[in-house]
């Protein structure tokens, strides 16, 4: 069997924008609805929890700057602050899962990923990329039942196949390797034919945070 024949394999890299569906639920919980006639004590707690999340995205962009120009500890360390100031803000968990795993620091990035499926369990993305994390530590049963559950949410994702075919192979189950590999495919054709330079929230969600490998490798070159 012929894994490397599949040209859109595994790899993690620092995202270039901030997750849409993140970034939603976060602004949802800094302007969520506010009574017409709060309490004075309930105005001053809505003021005092605006003020955190704005702090927490200023944090996470200086984070996020930091990060594109390849200063993957400074930026883990923004993101570190930004979830200091407003530990509900999910989007600052996700890049500093990314950046973790710049660092080849699996462990790291996996506490966070487990902190995001707790803040959503229904986030596909999220349990591919912990299923990335525990593959690149040789949990490769973990891995699979992460990238079954990503699948199982109905993710789109040709990557989430390719990564379960990939340990699905080192697993010794070789049939439904293939059949991940031709569904990634199918998957990546449908996507390239629909919207190759759309720019809407779905087709941006669909650009997920992972790049083309070689070999199943990461592109931090380590297995």
């Amino acid at each position: 069997m012929r894994i490397n024949r599949f040209s859109v394999l595994i790899g993690i890299v620092l995202c270039t924008g901030v997750n849409d569906r993140s970034f939603a639920a976060g602004n949802g919980d800094a302007n969520g609805n506010i009574g017409s006639t709060p309490s004075p004590e309930e105005a001053a707690t809505q003021a005092a929890a605006y003020k955190a999340r704005l702090a927490a995205r200023a944090a996470a962009d200086a984070g996020l700057s930091l990060g594109l120009r390849g200063d993957f500890d400074a930026a883990r360390k923004k993101f570190s602050q930004a979830i200091e100031l407003d530990p509900k803000f999910s989007p600052a968990y996700r890049l500093r899962a990314a950046a973790s795993m710049k660092m080849s620091d699996w462990a790291g990035a996996i506490v966070d990923l487990d902190t995001l499926i707790e803040l959503d369990p229904n986030f596909a993305e999220i349990f591919n990329e912990r299923g990335f994390a525990r593959r690149q530590l040789g949990d490769l049963r973990g891995a699979r039942n992460d990238f079954d559950r990503c699948v199982e949410l109905g993710t789109d994702s040709p990557l989430a196949y390719g990564n379960r075919a990939e340990v699905e192979h080192k697993l010794g189950d070789d049939s439904a390797a293939l059949a991940d590999i031709a569904q990634a495919q199918r998957l990546a054709a449908a996507n390239t034919v629909s919207s190759p330079t759309s720019s809407t929230p779905s087709a941006r969600k669909n650009r997920t945070q992972h790049a083309p490998a070689r070999n199943g490798t990461s592109n931090n070159g380590k297995e």
